[in-house]
């Protein structure tokens, strides 16, 4: 998670320094599924930085071996964290946590849901006002990714019937005189796909990767920790990730702050790759860490 602060340490320093972090963890993630527990327990053990934990005020669970702060011989580094605390009160009174409510939802249930593909009407709709006719109108993709359009409309359109599209909008009327208009959305049944999936099985082309990096752009560590307790345990005590408590902010912007994170180097010091700028290359020839790893 990435950590807003400044350190003392000078631009190139801190990009060498950053690093030298990442490669690091990329090493304790792979070899971090380690067998610390009997054979007979079927949960994961994981090695984990003892100060992951006491950072969040987690307590330990026995499938994780702590790393001590001194393993790390954290006093060599020339970028040395900070001490932050998640209950530091200067911060935590300009946060304002969202608090428990129910939205504000119409009294009224869906008379429409969809079911594997299939368009179905509500037994309790069904009963309330009797049968039920509806028109529906498929809402399509238009030239581009940012517009949609309403196809042509259908009528009737009657229970059990398979989506024409992903999004429609539906307009129905029961006997009793109610009405009810919704938009509702789906996953058609598209023959097409499902050959394609036959001739390449996923089984056979998926990626087979063994380290992934997970991060929420513009969410500090310390934000994570504070307002995402749940997921912050489930990656720790469940995954066995590592935080990257070393990655600092070196640019303004997700690829000014990717790039040095995956590369080493800044987004200056690499080739042009913009598209619709002169001489722009294809990112495949950057230096990538994972290449490092083949």
């Amino acid at each position: 998670m990435r950590r807003r602060y400044r350190v003392c340490c000078k631009r190139s320093v801190r990009i060498s320094c950053m690093t030298f972090c990442i490669a690091t963890i990329a090493f304790i993630s792979i070899y971090s599924h380690i067998t610390l527990l009997p054979s007979d327990e079927s949960t994961k053990a994981f090695v984990v930085d003892e100060n992951d934990l006491e950072d969040a005020k987690m307590n330990p669970t026995s499938n994780l071996h702590l790393l001590r702060e001194d393993y790390f011989n954290a006093t060599q580094l020339t970028c040395r964290y900070p001490t932050l605390k998640i209950d530091n009160p200067d911060i935590w009174k300009h946060l304002h946590p969202v608090q428990k409510s129910q939205p504000d939802c119409e009294k009224q249930k869906n008379w429409v849901y969809v079911e594997n593909g299939t368009f179905r009407l509500s037994k309790e709709a069904l009963e309330k006002h009797g049968p039920i006719e509806c028109a529906y109108y498929p809402i399509l993709r238009s030239k581009d990714d940012f517009s949609a359009m309403e196809g042509a409309r259908l009528f009737p359109f009657v229970d059990k019937t398979a989506l024409i599209s992903d999004f429609f909008r539906v307009d129905c009327h029961g006997k009793n005189g109610s009405s009810y208009s919704n938009l509702h959305m789906g996953i058609k049944f598209d023959p097409l796909l499902h050959l394609r999936s036959i001739r390449n099985s996923m089984v056979n082309i998926h990626l087979e990767y063994n380290i992934l990096m997970f991060g929420f752009d513009s969410v500090s560590r310390m934000t994570f920790m504070r307002f995402l307790p749940k997921s912050y345990s489930f990656l720790i005590k469940e995954l066995g990730a590592v935080v990257m408590k070393g990655y600092n902010i070196v640019g303004d912007g997700t690829r000014a702050a990717l790039l040095p994170l995956l590369t080493g180097k800044t987004q200056r010091e690499l080739p042009e790759a913009r598209r619709g700028h002169a001489d722009a290359e294809t990112v495949d020839q950057f230096p990538w860490i994972w290449n490092q790893f083949k």
